[in-house]
């Protein structure tokens, strides 16, 4: 069975049909007439349903998408995840999230385990996104019982590793020693939330994943909904809004 073929066949239905929803929509096209096959066709019954029927198969065209899709297609891809980790990483070191802590833990185990007479100095800091890394290792020793990506959860999926570089040096004079000190970091809602709307925006425009998987389906939803709306103008709002004008005279 050819999954993806499928899958490819019931977007393209989508988008299309969807498409022409949106435009009838925008261009406030009559639906009590249109061409069918080369003759001219005049609805004379029920007009005020025909945006019901419009969204009805549409609905329809959404679901048959949406039950194609592949396999974790919904999902964040290799691409995507790449995305996500950086884009992590970046907003970490650029708000300087958790360095001052890093920063003082950094500095009480140096006071441990150096004479006074050495100091710290050339800071740098850096981050990485480990659950990747983690699920990998986990897989390889536990195999098929380890989870996958998809299935852990949003804590676990956002931890990282703060480190501080630093050079010691010695009296105050430069020497060839340097230290580094790594703790674990875990952002919280306010940090990876955004942090995947704007992996999702971005990723928009350099991968793939979200024009493939994702546009269809909200492309779709969208032109159901307007076209719902539609039917629900004419068939509630023009007729009440008639009736109020004529109680007025």
């Amino acid at each position: 069975m050819d999954d993806e073929g499928d899958f490819k066949k019931a977007r393209g239905f989508l988008l299309t049909y969807s498409a022409l929803v949106l435009a009838l929509w925008y261009f406030g096209a009559d639906l009590t007439q249109f061409k069918l096959m080369g003759n001219e066709v005049k609805l004379h019954q029920r007009t005020d349903s025909a945006w019901l029927v419009l969204a009805v198969v549409n609905i329809y065209f959404w679901f048959r998408c949406y039950q194609r899709v592949p396999n974790l297609g919904l999902y964040f891809d290799e691409p995507m995840n790449d995305l996500y980790d950086r884009a992590l990483v970046w907003v970490t070191l650029a708000l300087k999230l958790n360095h001052s802590n890093l920063l003082k833990t950094a500095e009480e185990q140096f006071a441990k385990n150096h004479s006074s007479s050495r100091t710290m100095h050339d800071r740098t800091y850096h981050a990485e996104a480990t659950a990747r890394r983690d699920l990998d290792e986990d897989q390889r020793r536990n195999g098929d019982e380890a989870p996958d990506l998809h299935r852990i959860s949003r804590e676990t999926r956002a931890k990282m590793h703060l480190s501080v570089a630093y050079n010691i040096r010695e009296n105050g004079q430069p020497t060839s020693l340097r230290g580094r000190w790594v703790d674990k970091y875990e952002p919280g809602l306010l940090i990876t939330w955004p942090v995947k709307a704007f992996t999702i925006a971005r990723g928009a425009f350099v991968t793939p994943w979200f024009t493939d998987h994702i546009a269809p389906l909200v492309l779709g939803g969208l032109s159901t909904l307007l076209a719902l709306w539609k039917w629900c103008e004419i068939q509630f709002f023009t007729t009440g809004l008639s009736q109020a004008v004529l109680h007025c005279f």
